[in-house]
């Protein structure tokens, strides 16, 4: 087994920034000063190639590239190859090698405990590669955060002074191979290992923090997080206020995810000072990385340049004209009195709204078909219409409807349709994947419906997802269900919302049924996406969604701006398809 000693040889009197610089070749001396510190450090990224399907950004000479132009200066690195390869010393040379060939990149190794003599390898990374801590993937490598050689490594990490960084996933689990699925880390041990080592930096990676998770975090000291996943409008900015100072990282876990995306989510709310601001993109960073410092504590607040948003240019945005097929403000309950938490959450959005110059977006209100789980809310939409166009009437330029309907109830559904589509202000109808108005698309129920709707030259949303856990509801939908259904009527156009989730799957189910068009919101920022769409269905067969503001603008709108794809091309996904659906002049 491994001395100690050895593991500290090379960290004994010397901070992390002895280490970076060791590892540049740079004396503490010439590293960089205030006056040229980067003005974001990346805590999340990865080179090499994913094993699953080619990323935009694998070359890494390319995602340094990217990285520079979004205003990074310090990005930490891991490996892909880490995640399935046993020769975890061949994985962190060829990292080291990598890393050394940027000034940009840190390497940050990785280690599996489960392996024979995994300690040399720890040995490695501190020693001989100069790494400033180590990356985990207990989840893909087999063993749990109880696990004695867990506790251990934690153990030598702090001593020597480095950190440690865990994967609670690298994917959503929704949208995982079927081949090679893996739970998410069980993060709930973390706490009492914590409490062994005074001292001890632990970062977990890719988490959406939520509830009981949030409260262990605050209660745990050492304990970070980074941004990667962090979604909805406002999800960073709350996040750093529910913890203590210094705990939360900016990360884009970039190339998998778009980096724009967890860039554009820091700022998009306004609700981050710029001190705030400077804390999570860069000073947290800092300071995590520093061993004297106990990982946390205020930052130093200096000034230095402004911080690149991660949107383009405001001409250029306006120029998209951008219209949002899928805005979901109390997408599942309006509120008790069929309004407030509606309004609340237009409010919320209104921010990335206006960040994004978004000229209209289209929202799903409840109508009273029994759609939510709420009999005092049915009735009141149904006593008080009024309540339903409220939200048209307050935000009249903004604001565009397509009804939610109960499937389950044809008659009272057919109605509805009459009365807000042929003799009211709506445009379509939303079919929902969950709640007790859901029925597969595929049900004969369905068939009346779609006809009345192509009568009135509406528009229909079908809610789809391709769930490697499985349909996660009796009234769920599959983007090949829904194909089945478009063949039927070949003159309606439908919308397939989220694009099935597991997009790869969804585009091909959905790629010789011509009359669908795919939705682009719902899941992670993940990089490819709009490329492989637009490559199989061609870009006037996808139409921009927001999700906001239970998602959020970098999420959503940086799958499109960051796309490899013409300026064109960008323009018919956000703006002029849904028009040109919607049967509205594309003129201003």
């Amino acid at each position: 087994m491994m001395q100690r000693r050895e593991v500290l040889r090379a960290a004994a009197g010397a901070g992390i920034g002895a280490v970076l610089s060791a590892r540049s070749g740079r004396t503490r001396a010439d590293a960089p000063t205030t006056a040229t510190a980067p003005s974001i450090i990346d805590t999340n990224v990865h080179l090499f190639r994913w094993p699953f399907r080619h990323l935009p950004l694998e070359d890494t000479g390319a995602l340094v590239k990217q990285l520079r132009a979004l205003g990074v200066g310090e990005a930490w690195a891991g490996s892909f190859s880490a995640i399935l390869h046993r020769d975890l010393g061949e994985v962190n040379r060829r990292l080291a090698d990598a890393c050394r060939q940027s000034n940009l990149l840190v390497p940050v190794g990785a280690v599996n405990v489960t392996l024979p003599n995994w300690q040399h390898d720890v040995r490695a990374c501190f020693e001989q590669h100069q790494m400033p801590g180590l990356r985990l993937y207990p989840n893909y490598h087999g063993y749990t955060l109880e696990d004695p050689r867990f506790v251990q490594l934690i153990g030598l990490a702090t001593e020597a002074g480095r950190f440690v960084q865990i994967a609670k996933t690298m994917e959503d689990r929704r949208t995982q191979a079927s081949q090679l699925m893996v739970p998410d880390v069980d993060l709930m041990p973390l706490p009492k290992v914590m409490r062994r080592f005074r001292g001890a930096r632990v970062q977990i990676l890719n988490e959406r923090p939520r509830g009981p998770f949030v409260e262990m975090v605050k209660q745990t000291a050492g304990v970070f997080l980074d941004t990667a996943r962090v979604d909805s409008t406002d999800g960073v900015p709350k996040l750093v206020k529910q913890l203590p100072p210094g705990r939360v990282l900016f990360g884009s876990h970039a190339p998998f995810l778009i980096p724009q995306a967890a860039l554009i989510r820091t700022h998009e709310s306004s609700l981050l000072d710029d001190a705030e601001l400077r804390d999570v993109l860069l000073d947290n960073a800092r300071t995590f990385s520093t061993p004297q410092a106990g990982g946390e504590g205020e930052s130093q607040r200096e000034a230095t340049a402004a911080f690149q948003p991660g949107l383009p240019a405001e001409p250029l945005l306006a120029s998209y004209r951008i219209w949002d097929s899928y805005f979901t403000p109390a997408h599942s309950h309006p509120g008790p009195d069929g309004q407030s938490r509606l309004r609340a959450d237009m409010v919320r959005a209104l921010p990335a709204i206006r960040a994004a110059k978004m000229e209209k977006l289209c929202y799903f209100p409840h109508v009273g078909l029994g759609t939510t789980s709420d009999p005092a809310l049915e009735t009141l939409l149904q006593t008080k219409p009024q309540l339903i166009t409220k939200p048209l009437e307050d935000f009249p330029e903004q604001l565009i409807g397509m009804i939610q309907v109960n499937a389950h109830d044809v008659r009272a559904s057919l109605d509805a349709i009459n009365r807000w589509l042929r003799d009211g202000p709506m445009l379509g109808v939303y079919f929902p994947g969950g709640g007790p108005g859901a029925l597969a698309c595929s049900h004969r129920n369905m068939n009346p419906l779609i006809e009345r709707i192509a009568d009135l030259q509406g528009v229909m949303m079908q809610h789809t997802w391709f769930n490697s856990l499985g349909k996660q509801s009796p009234g769920a939908s599959t983007p090949a269900e829904l194909a089945v259904v478009a063949k039927r009527f070949p003159q309606q156009k439908f919308l397939c919302a989220h694009a099935g989730g597991e997009w790869e799957q969804g585009i091909r189910a959905v790629r010789d049924q011509e009359n669908i068009l795919v939705e682009t919101s719902g899941f992670d920022a993940t990089a490819g996406f709009i490329e492989m769409a637009v490559r199989a269905l061609g870009a006037e067969r996808i139409v921009f969604g927001s999700h906001l503001p239970s998602r959020s603008l970098g999420t959503e709108l940086g799958k499109v701006i960051a796309a490899r794809i013409t300026e064109k091309e960008k323009r018919l996904i956000l703006g002029e398809n849904y028009r040109r659906l919607l049967r509205l002049s594309d003129k201003r």
